[in-house]
């Protein structure tokens, strides 16, 4: 047998240039943003009745222009106090001003990882979304949010990376990696779930209705013996194996 044929082919891969040509591409592709069309007048006031809003939500906290170092980003209005309040509330109601920063930080260093990439004032805001609806109540709790955003996120990244071309060289280089990390995500999300749970146990009720001339018994209700194991008689007649003599039981 030709030892050459029992090779395997090689699998089609592609050079840094090209992996490099991807990532700048990702760039020109910022959030989409919804706009009137042509010749459209935007209304002055929203078209959904505020009636109809969760009234028990509460806004994001939002920040604007993070800074390239991923080191500074400005609040949205002049009342900081406030704003780092409302930052403190989303990360777990922590009472530390420092562990806002940091984990800030630590975001958009996630959602922000290579030196090419832009992060957008929009993908930054939305994280922060994600991570108020989650309501962490602990600044582990706030940790793993985070975790599960930047492994989303990053997973969405290389899914899209993958059908750059639709060839097999961009799915089998980028494609393991994105289900990697969704998967990763889903095991997270599963582990925040557990943590926000904690020890609790569900108990089940269930309501039996007894009818006019019925009866009821309420407790832990054993069949009879007989029915849970035969009765073996031991004395003459018995076989070797303990059972009864079928001779001896017809007399």
């Amino acid at each position: 047998m030709n030892s050459r044929n029992s090779e395997k082919e090689p699998k089609p891969r592609i050079s840094g240039k090209q992996a490099a040509y991807v990532a700048q591409e990702a760039l020109k592709r910022r959030p989409i943003q919804l706009q009137a069309p042509d010749g459209a007048q935007e209304p002055s006031v929203a078209l959904v009745p505020s009636g109809k809003l969760d009234q028990n939500r509460k806004a994001p906290p939002r920040v604007r222009k993070p800074s390239p170092l991923n080191d500074q980003c400005l609040a949205p209005s002049p009342d900081l106090e406030s704003h780092r309040e409302r930052l403190r509330e989303a990360f777990g109601n922590t009472l530390s001003d420092e562990f806002v920063d940091v984990i800030l930080g630590k975001l958009a260093e996630a959602l922000r990882p290579g030196p090419w990439d832009q992060l957008e004032e929009a993908t930054l805001n939305a994280a922060l979304a994600i991570i108020t609806s989650m309501q962490p109540q602990t600044e582990l709790q706030a940790l793993l949010a985070v975790q599960i955003i930047a492994t989303g996120f990053s997973g969405l990244r290389l899914l899209r990376q993958s059908q750059q071309h639709m060839t097999e060289a961009y799915i089998d280089l980028y494609g393991p990696y994105a289900i990697k990390l969704l998967r990763l995500q889903s095991e997270m999300i599963k582990t925040f779930d557990r943590y926000r749970r904690g020890s609790k146990q569900t108990v089940e009720v269930r309501h039996v209705h007894i009818h006019s001339g019925g009866q009821g018994l309420v407790g832990i209700v054993n069949p009879p013996r007989d029915e849970l194991e035969p009765v073996v008689r031991i004395g003459p007649g018995a076989d070797e194996a303990g059972g009864n003599d079928p001779e001896e039981g017809a007399r």
